[in-house]
């Protein structure tokens, strides 16, 4: 018995000292069934930069369970509260059901950002990011400026923080491309070559890194041009499989936004081509 309390004792007091990893599931942030994120973080975080993770799936399929177990390692070892929500889904894919969509993963970040304490979170720095359709929100939430909450809605700021974007081939259609005007977050993303998703050419990709480009916003665009769709997965995430100079460059990135460390060149472009 003696031994037990012992070795029980120890491992709390290793648990204040090294802090513990922690999880909690289907945090609700809207009234629709669908309106709930996991969020994971560690108990010794004090003010810790936030990602959110925004799953794709052509804006009718998939869940937060796209945030996976090496995307996750990838933020925490920058000391990141993670945060992968769900959202309504559409039948079909309209310009009214995509933002609605959108507007839901935003008021999740609304949530998160009235309640980053709970999580040892900084309200201050959020990162938005997502793949395929989850790239097109992550992508309005970091751009949008002019914010009209629905009345359902927990929280309304004025303005969501989100200080840096990253999309895994975000469907950015022009009409999006053509509002990016004036300031905005540094971005970061990745597309694959002639195997892309129709949705999702490469050329979406040299659109927006144009509008960057004209509004001296900081950017850098990754082309594996002979992969498919969403090659973050693969080319960034996996420790197994990662492509070093995109995850050296994505890593400067991530320094940058989220310690103010010194900031690469923008506008770079980095081809991945096969060896």
């Amino acid at each position: 018995m003696k031994n037990f309390i012992f070795y029980l004792s120890s491992f709390l007091f290793l648990s204040i000292l090294f802090g513990e990893y922690k999880s909690e599931k289907n945090v609700s942030y809207g009234p629709h069934p669908r309106n709930v994120f996991d969020v994971y973080w560690d108990t010794e975080y004090e003010n810790a930069p936030i990602v959110f993770t925004i799953h794709g799936g052509g804006f009718r399929f998939g869940d937060k369970s796209y945030c996976s177990a090496d995307m996750r390692k990838l933020y925490a070892d920058h000391g990141c509260v993670v945060v992968s929500p769900n959202y309504r889904l559409a039948k079909e894919r309209t310009p009214e059901t995509v933002i609605r969509c959108a507007m839901d993963a935003a008021m999740a970040v609304a949530h998160i950002q009235a309640n980053a304490g709970k999580y040892g979170g900084d309200p201050k720095r959020i990162l938005s990011t997502g793949s395929s359709a989850g790239g097109f929100i992550s992508a309005w939430i970091a751009y949008q400026k002019d914010w009209q909450w629905p009345e359902v809605a927990k929280h309304k700021p004025k303005k969501l923080n989100i200080i840096g974007w990253f999309g895994d081939s975000p469907f950015l259609p022009a009409q999006f491309v053509n509002q990016i005007n004036g300031s905005g977050p540094p971005a970061f993303f990745i597309y694959g070559g002639k195997r892309e998703h129709p949705g999702t050419p490469t050329s979406q990709g040299y659109d927006i890194r144009e509008a960057f480009n004209q509004n001296k916003i900081w950017n850098k665009m990754v082309h594996i041009d002979y992969w498919g769709h969403v090659p973050a997965r693969r080319f960034l995430f996996s420790p197994k499989t990662r492509d070093q100079n995109v995850f050296n460059a994505y890593d400067e990135f991530l320094k940058m936004i989220l310690n103010k460390k010194e900031e690469p060149k923008s506008g770079e472009i980095i081809t991945v081509s096969r060896t």
